[in-house]
């Protein structure tokens, strides 16, 4: 005669992690202005090529919430003419911003998920870009803010440029009696 058994139901896994970039993460990273950003004493040429793209993948990286919000002021300045437009974009991203966000959004005791806010907000932006016809203005825009944010990269000499570890590393070995891969020169 078999017993019957008594199993416990395993809790349910743990829900994924949210990939939706909120406001209060947009705050958090964001680098000082005046004493990190604007550093006139971190300003210098790359002497390498390396060096260079070294720059532009970790200040891209540190200053990316930074560069978004110089982004989007370019863009603001270029629909400085057109007043109606500037606020309606204005109201379309402060939307952007309070509405995107890790909590469930609810409106009369309904729950709206993240994908049907995304989605509606992707509708909106993409009706007010083509009913107000700024599209020179958004292409504009962008010229001048990858302009100014890879200007920026390259000059900005990184806060670890002691460490700077190479992404070319593999490529600039070189078999030789002076150590294992970066030959008889050092960093200036």
């Amino acid at each position: 005669m078999t017993t019957p058994s008594t199993t416990t139901p395993s809790p349910p896994p743990p829900p994924p992690p949210s990939t939706t970039i909120t406001a209060a993460q947009i705050r958090h990273a964001i680098r000082p202005w005046f004493s990190d950003f604007l550093s006139v004493s971190s300003l210098s040429l790359p002497i390498s090529f390396q060096e260079l793209s070294l720059r532009i993948q970790k200040n891209l990286y540190a200053f990316r919430a930074n560069y978004l919000l110089i982004s989007l002021l370019i863009f603001m300045l270029t629909l400085i003419t057109r007043p109606i437009t500037l606020i309606s974009f204005l109201i379309i991203i402060v939307a952007w911003i309070f509405l995107v966000r890790d909590e469930p959004l609810v409106v009369f005791d309904f729950e709206i998920g993240q994908r049907l806010l995304v989605i509606s907000l992707l509708a909106v932006t993409a009706f007010a870009l083509a009913v107000t016809r700024v599209w020179w203005n958004v292409f504009l825009s962008f010229l001048i803010s990858i302009l100014v944010v890879c200007l920026h990269a390259i000059l900005r000499t990184p806060d670890d440029a002691d460490d700077m570890e190479s992404p070319y590393g593999a490529l600039l070995s070189v078999v030789d009696d002076d150590g294992p891969g970066r030959g008889p020169y050092t960093l200036v």
